[in-house]
């Protein structure tokens, strides 16, 4: 029996090769979305998930009861819970990127300019479960190293590197570490990335740290490492959480201070949508995808539904002989579920194919590695199975219904009483496509209001070179002879120092800071620090509202030293100043009393994503990066002259650049990204839609061929013939448009609440998704209405 419905599925299939074609199609792009958007989906959940210990290890966050999170604590803390926590098996500090610098390899001509070098706990391997392929990986010892077999083989070749050197020079001076141990690839599905790793003891001797005492891995004043805990077995967390909030109100300002333990699985997404605790990624968006693709699925197995519902009615006679032949309505529903089956089998097939042949170009797409492996874990293949079960049992029940109405009418005369339920998967299939539509329209608007915005400042015409990091004797008049040597260019129209850049970071935060007279809310309040020379604001265009810059002087002293800032307007109003003139002159306490010298306008240092935050600029010679404002006609002479000079003056230091303009739109990558998505989402759910419309619109044609061909014969026009085929599936569209608007008006407006600064709804962004989604259908039904109109009536009174 089982063969002979197999047979009769394929007779069946290939007798009807538009209903296959258009059916195959719409399924297998239905699918490549769905397995394409379900790994990403997978992947996003399964970060973290390869730490052996991960049921134990939790991220320390800490809150103010101001509705804000802290994850970047005072590392003195690691101390601290190890000894008055029994529930606490070890602590562990990670100082994450703190440490890039040059790398020279000893007794060699190799140098190597790295960024992603971290100091981290001594037995952070034991409590991390990163594979390990040479060494102990052992980082108790000071001036250690682990590093990953790629920079391995970049470094040392392919001689053991366990237990050869290297120099780094950075931040923190010029240091000599031994390798302990060498990593496999990080998997892709890692919170905690790298490519160095050194112990985190180094710094706790002071001539380790060059003057930077905030970098004390003891100390209690400034906040730059993760904490993590690794709890004892059956330690419960939520006590645990308690006893530290318990704990921490008991010290001085700490009363409102909670201290929250966030499992590791959680870091990346969170434990569900609500939770505000801070992550990597957002759940949200996962979701988002998630419904995208279920969505899309939907409506490739609607398109089915609806073509076989149409399918159905040529196949009356088939089916009612079976009946006259005594088949029951289960033997009808089987035969009508193989075929369903035979056409999902197939589309899965080829939809695997294809998700594999379009693996290499999906981190375009999502911005990130897709793990395509979560497409042949158990669960999904029993989801995929489920699904295929489902579609396969709701079309053989949908005949089951359909075949019980033909023993109520004659076999010639049958026609559905109504077509309510074919009309209504249409226009669900219409509110997705519309829906995403005006979905992707929005998020495109919400980006280029975000990039077209203005900034406050100019990044326009920025070449930005990198500094050196290891410069030997003399470091200030070496800064000095390569700025004055570009300055003295006719194409470099300025020149500014800083220790950081807009819309990568500032160069720390700090507390502890408040007026002369401190006020009670000023243990709460956070600042970022930026250190940057004279130049640096007049550079970039930045509008001083009251007082003056820093001299050149005042940089070349130091603000350590100088004993003077500068403010943002956010920051003067937050220390409590009714105006920035009323802050110019005043002294503020940050350890020590500061003069405010002048206040700057607020600008955007980082993306539109963020709220401007109160910032405090710092004086000094500054040579993190240089500025350069280039005539952009002479853009290469000014990178080749730049470079030259560069090599000249710091030989040994690798030179790279950059340009301001780009990397500020760079922050926009996630946006981009979900634009993206977004965008090919919808022409999927347009095309797999407008699949069906052309399909059903066929069947049509068919069932009113002769009525079409009379219609001609008594003079109809071509347009009115246009009007009566095409009249229902507009009226369909519409209904869509009136359901898939407040949807997505909701739903829009729900994910604009998270950015501080709004594009807002247009309803011109509304109206122009409806007119594309109507323009597309009437192309679609219009060209089958049309070879209806123009075929010769003749043949059509002839047909039988």
């Amino acid at each position: 029996m089982f063969i002979n419905y197999l047979k009769i599925a394929f007779r069946s299939l290939s007798k009807r090769r538009l209903f296959t074609f258009v059916n195959l199609t719409g399924l297998v792009i239905g699918l490549v979305t769905f397995l394409g958007l379900f790994a990403y989906v997978v992947t996003e959940w399964s970060y973290n998930d390869f730490h052996a210990n991960k049921d134990r290890i939790f991220r320390v966050v800490v809150s103010e009861g101001n509705g804000e999170f802290e994850t970047y604590l005072p590392p003195g803390y690691a101390g601290v819970l190890e000894a008055n926590f029994p529930d606490i098996e070890s602590s562990g500090r990670i100082a994450g990127y703190i440490g890039g610098g040059l790398i020279a390899i000893p007794e060699t001509d190799l140098f190597f300019k790295e960024d992603a070098i971290s100091f981290v706990e001594g037995d952070f391997f034991q409590t991390f479960s990163f594979p390990i392929s040479r060494g102990t990986a052992d980082l108790n010892a000071t001036n250690t190293a682990v590093i990953t077999q790629a920079i391995s083989d970049k470094f040392f070749g392919n001689t053991d590197p366990l237990g050869k050197t290297f120099l780094l020079s950075n931040q923190f001076g010029k240091q000599e570490f031994a390798v302990s141990g060498v990593l496999e690839s990080i998997p892709s599905t890692s919170d905690i990335t790298g490519d160095i790793f050194l112990s985190i003891h180094t710094l706790e001797n002071p001539s380790n740290r060059s003057g930077n005492e905030w970098a004390d891995p003891n100390g209690f004043d400034s906040g730059f490492v993760n904490l993590f805990v690794l709890t004892k077995e059956g330690a419960d967390p939520n006590s645990l959480s308690d006893q530290l909030t318990e704990f921490i109100r008991k010290t001085p300002n700490g009363e409102a201070t909670s201290i929250i333990l966030q499992d590791l699985p959680s870091i990346h997404l969170g434990s569900s949508i609500s939770d505000p605790l801070p992550t990597s990624s957002k759940m949200g968006s996962v979701l988002v995808f998630l419904a995208i693709a279920i969505l899309i699925l939907g409506i490739a197995y609607v398109n089915y539904l609806n073509l076989s519902s149409a399918n159905i009615l040529t196949r009356i006679k088939e089916i009612k002989m079976r009946k006259v032949l005594g088949a029951q309505s289960w033997q009808l529903a089987q035969q009508f579920m193989m075929e369903t089956l035979v056409l999902l089998l197939s589309s899965l097939a080829i939809s695997i194919l294809f998700v594999y042949l379009l693996a290499p170009f999906t981190s375009n797409i999502f911005g990130t590695a897709i793990w395509f492996g979560a497409l042949q874990t158990p669960q999904t293949v029993l989801i995929i199975a489920a699904i295929i079960g489902l579609c396969a049992l709701i079309s053989g029940f949908y005949v089951v219904l359909l075949s019980g109405k033909f023993e109520k009418k004659s076999q010639l005369k049958f026609k559905p009483e109504s077509q309510w339920l074919r009309k209504s998967l249409v226009v669900f299939q219409f509110v997705i496509s519309i829906g995403i539509i005006v979905c992707t329209l929005v998020i495109r608007d919400q980006l280029s209001f975000m990039q077209t915005q203005s900034l406050g400042m100019n990044v326009d015409q920025k070449l930005v070179v990198a500094g050196p990091n290891d410069v030997g004797e003399n470091r200030s008049s070496k800064m000095n002879a390569f700025k004055q040597s570009l300055k003295a260019q006719t194409f470099v129209k300025a020149i500014a120092g800083s220790n950081n850049l807009p819309g990568q970071g500032y160069n720390f935060s700090a507390g502890g800071i408040s007026p002369l007279v401190a006020r009670p809310e000023d243990k709460d309040y956070n600042y970022s620090m930026f250190i940057i020379d004279e130049q640096f604001i007049p550079t970039y265009e930045i509008e001083v509202l009251a007082g003056r810059n820093f001299t050149s002087d005042e940089a070349t002293q130091n603000w350590n030293n100088l004993n003077k800032v500068m403010l943002n307007e956010s920051s003067a109003a937050q220390l409590g100043y009714e105006s920035p003139e009323a802050a110019v002159g005043q002294n503020i306490l940050w350890g020590k009393p500061f003069e405010v010298i002048g206040v700057t306008k607020d600008y955007h240092h980082m993306s539109l994503r963020e709220p401007i935050k109160p910032m405090i600029f710092l004086a000094s010679e500054a040579d993190g990066f240089f500025t350069l404002v280039v005539d952009p006609a002479q853009m290469k002479e000014a990178i080749a002259l730049a470079q030259k000079t560069y090599e000249s003056v710091f030989p040994g230091n690798p030179f790279s650049y950059s340009f301001m303009d780009e990397a500020f739109a760079a922050q926009y990558e996630q946006e981009s990204q979900l634009s993206l998505a977004f965008t090919i989402a919808g022409i999927l759910a347009i095309l797999i839609s407008c699949l069906g419309l052309f399909g059903l619109a066929a069947y049509a044609v068919q069932q009113r061929t002769k009525e079409i061909g009379i219609r001609k014969v008594m003079g109809a026009s071509t347009q009115s013939l246009l009007n009566l085929i095409s009249k229902d599936f507009v009226i369909l569209v519409a209904v869509a448009m009136i359901f898939a608007f407040p949807i997505a008006w909701f739903a829009m407006e729900s994910w604009q609440s998270d950015f501080p600064y709004k594009a807002g709804l247009s309803v011109w962004t509304f109206g122009f998704a409806g007119i594309v989604t109507l323009v597309i259908a009437l192309i679609t039904v219009g060209s089958q209405a049309i070879k209806a109109a123009w075929a010769n009536p003749v043949d059509a009174m002839r047909d039988e």
